[in-house]
């Protein structure tokens, strides 16, 4: 029979700690989604011939490591014992780690150096989301989580959107972003920690050493899985879409180069916006229905009602009309999709590692999408691409619908 622990909690009121967890996921999703456009820019200086092939090895080696640093960095934070609690101390050194170590693939010209200094930041940021996404099951009440996944939502949203504006704005001097923007996430590590501190822990028993090699293991929970599942599964029909989507306009709807430009622009603005918008709403909504699955069990099956049109009738406006549901989908998913890891948590003493677990159904569909989807472009065309969408969706909506433990 499994061990049953007990993990003393201490609730903060959602007003107080709302902020923070907007605070940290944009802190590290700036810095994210602005180091693949600076590196890219750096290559295409550095390594004109082979930038593809070599950014694509950065891209790998990174979501490996970014992995690692979930699952490990997230065990050892449920384990650390320390006068700042579990997680300041983790969020503190992955902060460190992540500045330090993409500034320095700013200070180098070697390409082999660039990808270890790559590889090495996205351990730091695998650790961090891990030890903040603990922050709710730590400090939330159950009636709170799907208000509290919004604000994380929210901040991841803002996050990626200024990243890309920060990143278009240095991709002329690629060297300099990735010298001066990683640093947001040590000044938010030091706000996160000063306003939200941990329990001085030391007192509570340490875990046996010998257990950590078994501690790795992920849970054998049945809802646990089929979460990670349905997270897998949407976060891949999504990239299908958004990973194609200048093939979408330029080889799908057959737009000129320069207007497919101009519509994914548009595309990417209505994406944001509409994710901004139901990101919030979901989450209130959510929290007062006392339901998670209708959210985040409905998301996937409107994606898939989006792709009909533009496969029934493929135009421009059912182009638009696709990347509206995109957005609104993504904000809705993003704001209850939280609540939902933590809700099928089987022990909040491995809260960090096993939400570092299911955040690998998250990162592990962007190195999958271009693969899979690439290859049933080149095998039979897009218009194969955006069926597997619509059928990953559709299979997202039923795995969630059958947890459980979760209403």
């Amino acid at each position: 029979m499994a061990e049953t622990r007990t993990v003393a909690r201490a609730e903060v009121p959602l007003g107080r700690l709302g902020p923070f967890l907007l605070l940290g996921q944009f802190a590290w999703a700036l810095p994210g989604a602005a180091s693949g456009t600076l590196l890219a820019a750096l290559l295409a200086t550095a390594a004109p011939e082979h930038k593809v092939a070599v950014f694509t090895a950065y891209s790998v080696a990174g979501a490996v490591t970014s992995a690692i640093g979930t699952v490990l960095g997230g065990l050892l934070s449920d384990r650390t014992r320390s006068r700042l609690g579990r997680r300041s101390p983790w969020l503190l050194g992955s902060a460190l780690l992540s500045a330090a170590a993409l500034a320095a693939a700013g200070l180098t010209t070697d390409l082999v150096l660039i990808g270890v200094c790559n590889a090495v930041f996205q351990l730091g940021v695998g650790a961090w989301t891990a030890a903040l996404s603990a922050l709710i099951p730590d400090h939330v009440p159950a009636g709170a989580v799907g208000r509290a996944s919004s604000f994380a939502g929210f901040g991841f949203l803002l996050g990626q959107t200024a990243g890309g504006i920060v990143a278009g704005a240095l991709v002329t001097s690629p060297v300099r972003g990735l010298i001066v923007v990683p640093w947001i996430m040590v000044v938010a590590a030091v706000v996160v920690a000063l306003a939200v501190p941990g329990r001085d822990n030391r007192d509570e028993p340490r875990p046996p050493g010998g257990r950590i090699v078994r501690d790795l293991l992920p849970p054998a929970s049945r809802d646990f899985w089929l979460a990670f599942a349905g997270r897998f599964l949407f976060i891949l029909a999504i990239l299908m879409i958004t990973v194609f989507q200048l093939y979408l306009l330029t080889d799908y709807l057959r737009l000129p180069i320069e207007e497919a430009g101009r519509v994914v622009g548009l595309a990417t603005l209505l994406v944001g916006a509409l994710s901004a918008v139901s990101v919030v709403v979901a989450g209130v909504l959510s929290d007062r229905l006392g339901r998670l699955k209708p959210v985040v069990g409905g998301a996937p099956v409107l994606l898939a009602a989006g792709l009909v049109p533009l496969l029934a009738a493929p135009s421009l406006a059912t182009g638009l009309v696709l990347f509206a549901i995109v957005g609104v989908t993504l904000g809705a998913y993003l704001s209850v999709d939280q609540a939902l890891m933590v809700a099928v948590l089987p022990d909040r003493e491995t809260a960090a590692r096993d939400l570092g677990v299911l955040s690998i159904g998250s990162t592990l569909p962007g190195v999958v999408a271009p693969v899979v989807g690439g290859a049933l472009a080149g095998a039979v065309g897009y218009l194969a691409v955006f069926v597997a969408a619509l059928v990953l969706a559709v299979a997202a909506s039923a795995v969630v619908l059958g947890i459980r433990s979760v209403r």
